[in-house]
């Protein structure tokens, strides 16, 4: 082992399954301790929450692994006071190995409780389900109707029951909105010194914060936080999140090589020099999206992501656009083009990424003829993948769209609910009012190959 190259044995030790095995490796020796260190300190995480905390709705195309299963640090921080543990970081060296920063620190949204309210309200309305009846207490089952109402009231009394506490909450909130607010350039400015000092960083995840209530004020009776903030539009903070790691990197001189960012608006993001300059160089994008409709058919796009992707054209190679949040099962109503955000002019031609090898698609229903449109114009397409996606247009669906791929493509994914062929020309462009799609329907004769296994169906070109 010892004539192996040190860079060598930090491969190998990547492999390691557990921090603790790592934490043994370092134990060994000095020349072992400096192998161990970088494998398991090139992952730093800004969160609200704790390393050893379960991830709350931890499900979805957004879910993450529990923390014990990778390497890695995770500091606990509230946006307000990250400049107050960014030296603490950069004096323990663990910067300097940091490949993937992932950011989704506490923040304090305004309107959060009002939201929070809401929600309880549009509680009250919804059906009641049998396990809410309690009828394990004891005193055997009551009839349907009272106990109907006993649920009903329970559900009526909840505001003033929480009252007190949601008052206190509030009173938080506001004073921690405040420090955000009045802390955001030092915390720039901070987030500047550390990506200075980050010289292996390669790549950065953005999420929300989503955390449960019931940790933080113990007498409500529920809050999960991401079921507050998707029923407002643009209410969680990633793009806010972009914009200020963009402005963070930009004052470094820091570029990365692969970007994710989890429940992304698009409306929020701006053409500014510090995220074209985050944009350019990158080679790996994927966007967790929740609202499509500046994809859709009739909207004018998105011209900030068009001159943001213009800026990846000479390095992309991988592009994932995931659509649905939490539920990509659900594609967006009404038909939608790809080149609302990757095409330009008043035709839309499609941007060419001269290396985009992979492209993943989900959750989201499609115009094949732009679909079309785009894959043809990338020389370099080798892989594409389609999950929960569902093609509008008549006499254009899935077979047709397997005969029209470019040549540069071997091979092709699809898994969840297809569908394609609306059912009505004059029906509304929804899911629900199209044919499903089976794989195996794709006959012999369209030149691909299917091979299912439990992840989706596989394609690959017939010899």
């Amino acid at each position: 082992m010892d004539s192996l190259p040190p860079e060598l044995l930090v491969k190998i030790a990547s492999y390691l399954p557990s921090t603790a095995d790592l934490i043994s490796l370092r134990l060994v020796n000095r020349q072992y301790a400096a192998i161990a260190f970088r494998p398991l300190f090139e992952f730093l995480r800004f969160s609200g929450q704790r390393q050893d905390q379960i991830p709350q709705w931890n499900f979805g195309p957004t879910s993450e692994h529990p923390p014990s299963a990778g390497h890695g640090r995770t500091r606990t921080v509230e946006f307000g006071r990250i400049f107050e543990v960014v030296d603490e970081i950069l004096d323990s060296s663990i910067a300097r190995y940091t490949k993937t920063f992932v950011f989704d620190p506490a923040y304090y949204r305004e309107g959060f409780w009002r939201d929070y309210l809401m929600l309880v309200e549009n509680e009250m309305h919804e059906p009641v389900d049998e396990v809410e009846f309690g009828l394990d207490d004891g005193r055997g089952p009551d009839d349907w109707e009272a106990a109907i109402e006993r649920v009903l009231e329970h559900r009526r009394t909840r505001q003033q029951r929480e009252a007190g506490t949601v008052q206190a909450a509030l009173t938080l909130w506001n004073e921690k909105a405040a420090e955000q607010k009045r802390n955001e350039e030092a915390i720039v400015s901070a987030l500047t010194r550390l990506f200075r000092g980050m010289l292996a960083l390669e790549k950065i995840e953005v999420k929300p914060w989503v955390f449960d209530g019931r940790l933080l004020f113990p007498d409500l009776e529920s809050c999960i936080s991401y079921a507050v903030d998707v029923q407002r539009r643009g209410s969680f903070p990633s793009t806010f999140f972009l914009d200020v790691l963009a402005r963070a990197l930009y004052s470094a001189k820091k570029r990365i090589k692969h970007l994710r960012v989890s429940e992304f608006f698009a409306d929020k993001l701006y053409d500014t020099p510090a995220t074209r300059h985050l944009f350019a160089g990158l080679q790996t994008i994927r966007l967790d999206v929740l609202h499509v409709e500046f994809l859709a058919e009739e909207s004018r796009g998105s011209q900030v992501l068009v001159e943001l992707f213009k800026c990846v054209q000479p390095t992309l190679q991988h592009l994932t656009i995931m659509a649905g949040g939490k539920w990509p099962q659900l594609p967006a109503r009404g038909a939608h083009s790809l080149l609302k955000m990757l095409g330009e002019g008043v035709d839309e031609t499609p941007l060419v990424f001269p290396q985009l090898k992979s492209l993943r698609l989900g959750g989201i229903i499609l115009s094949t003829p732009p679909l079309l449109k785009f894959l043809s114009a990338q020389p370099a397409l080798k892989r594409l993948e389609f999950s929960h996606v569902y093609l509008s247009t008549l006499g254009a669906g899935w077979p047709s769209l397997a005969e029209a791929l470019p040549e540069s493509v071997e091979s092709w994914k699809v898994s969840g609910p297809l569908g394609h062929e609306p059912v009505d020309a004059d029906g509304p462009t929804a899911y629900n009012w199209m044919t499903t799609w089976i794989p195996q329907e794709l006959s012999g004769s369209s030149g691909w190959r299917g091979i299912m296994n439990k992840s989706g169906t596989y394609f690959a070109r017939v010899s």
